[in-house]
């Protein structure tokens, strides 16, 4: 079975590069000892570095205990050998959103493109400001009682109890060299909390631990760790369809500019022409040798809508077709401040699956999404276009199913019509067992088993994982989740090294 290095370590031609930046660094040493110059610079100290493109990028490694972690990023340095600092990233108050990573577990969001000097950096400095994370438990009921969903926020104003300071660690030294380098920020969600029992007043610390490696570009990336951005949620703020660029700001209000290509896939819209400022797209992005960012997907879910809510569905209201979700972020609607927090589902509703799946006539099962065939804890974007229900929910005119990652154990394993087959036990706090439990009567059918997933990988799923799948193996798997007759089951994109449980 084919396998991927590990996402954490030395990467490839690190080596190689420094011996042969070393072995050019030689004979100019040797050069400006007898007077000569280079390139007009004479003696008296090596020539000024140049400067490389540096592509830095969000992501995480978790399992699914936390529902949301949030943190709210104020700056980040790379630190080279003599101590001197280059910014990465600096916050600039100007209604940035702080960075939501559980969405992020198994992906990667840009946060900053910048020019940095060449050179070798072996150590990095994130500060941070605000820092919260969110569970959401099941708790019995009492003898009379009503079941109750438990959703618990505990935060802290100033991150690492009053410090602002976060642990990063560098398997290796950073070797910013050539045009374009990618850097991954990964949060650590396990090693960057502490919680000691349930409930609003449970003792708590937050204390972020990141982890900063480099990525090779490869010119025609397949997936995050080699220079593929998928699923990246964004609104159109401008378009040159002349010059086949267009402008996004993504929901952590970080602004970038993509070209089109004679390749880019246009799903919901004809081409770059028919993108128009304000709308809300989904879109895979290739980062370039020349740092630049080539959009290869770009979809429109809903046009006519003006905000999108991203996150799970949690519960039924006990209302028909009314829904709680919780949302990881959203793109507000013109004179909304916050995002809502509940939906109103109606026989208008489209339900649509993400355009990044383009598998799922192969899948040996038929999936099928819809208001009666989804599975709580399932990740949406919930579109609106600002109308309202008598009691003020925002009425959902389009629900597409995107990707998401669970980390679980694989139990069983088959073949079956091309695929691999996984039967994976979630861990009884995951969202989606917790979740089964909290079914009024009279809703459709809560999964059966409801900690089992059964998981399909074809040709096309990315393996990242290190080690060999066997039974007990530990694993997280992204991809989208549908309800098949009581039977959860993913159509696969990625497989990943897993996180303890």
């Amino acid at each position: 079975m084919k396998t991927a290095a590990p996402a954490f370590g030395v990467p490839k031609g690190v080596r190689s590069g420094l011996l042969g930046l070393l072995f050019a660094i030689a004979p100019a040493a040797l050069l400006l000892g007898c007077g000569s110059s280079i390139s007009g610079f004479s003696g008296g100290g090596p020539p000024p570095p140049q400067n490389s493109t540096v592509v830095l990028l969000l992501t995480s490694t978790a399992n699914d205990k936390p529902a949301v972690f949030g943190i709210g990023i104020d700056s980040v340095q790379l630190v080279d050998q003599a101590g001197k600092a280059v910014t990465l990233y600096t916050f600039d108050n100007q209604g940035r959103q702080p960075a939501e990573f559980m969405h992020l577990n198994g992906a990667s969001e840009p946060l900053s493109i910048t020019s940095v000097p060449q050179g070798i950096y072996s150590s990095a400095v994130v500060t941070t400001n605000s820092c919260a994370f969110t569970t959401i438990s099941f708790a019995s009921p009492g003898v009379g009682q009503p079941s109750t969903l438990i959703t618990s926020t505990y935060a802290e104003g100033l991150c690492g109890q009053g410090t602002g300071q976060t642990t990063v660690n560098l398997p290796s030294p950073i070797m910013v060299s050539g045009s374009t380098v990618a850097l991954s920020l990964n949060l650590q969600v396990p090693q960057s909390y502490a919680l000691t029992g349930t409930g609003a007043n449970a003792p708590y610390t937050i204390s972020p631990v990141f982890t900063l490696t480099q990525s090779t570009i490869s010119p025609n990336p397949t997936n995050d760790e080699n220079g593929k951005i998928t699923g990246l949620d964004a609104r159109i703020i401008a378009v040159n369809a002349t010059g086949s660029t267009f402008q996004i700001q993504t929901i952590s209000s970080v602004s970038l500019t993509l070209s089109a290509g004679a390749n880019t896939v246009f799903q919901g819209l004809s081409g770059i022409a028919a993108l128009s400022t304000g709308e809300i797209v989904n879109t895979d992005v290739a980062i370039q040798s020349d740092g630049s960012l080539l959009a290869t997907r770009v979809e429109v879910g809903d046009s006519a809508a003006t905000g999108d809510l991203v996150g799970p569905w949690l519960a039924y209201t006990g209302n028909p077709g009314v829904f709680i979700i919780d949302p990881s972020g959203c793109f507000l609607a013109p004179d909304e401040v916050a995002c809502d927090s509940i939906t109103n589902a109606t026989n208008a509703t489209a339900f649509n699956v993400s355009g990044q799946v383009n598998n799922m006539g192969n899948l040996p099962f038929t999936p099928t999404f819809n208001a009666s065939a989804l599975v709580l804890g399932a990740n949406l974007s919930t579109y609106w276009n600002g109308d309202r229900d008598p009691q003020s929910e925002p009425y959902a005119t389009t629900v597409v199913l995107r990707p998401q990652t669970i980390d679980g154990t694989v139990t069983a394993m088959s073949t079956m019509n091309g695929f691999s087959v996984y039967t994976v036990q979630l861990a009884s706090y995951d969202l989606i067992p917790t979740l089964q439990q909290y079914i009024p009567i009279g809703y459709p059918n809560e999964l059966n088993p409801p900690s089992s997933i059964v998981v399909y990988a074809d040709s096309n799923t990315q393996l990242l994982n290190s080690q060999n799948i066997s039974t007990g193996s530990v694993l997280r798997f992204r991809g989208v989740i549908f309800d098949d007759n009581g039977t959860a089951r993913m159509d696969c994109q990625e497989i990943l090294d897993g996180v303890t449980e």
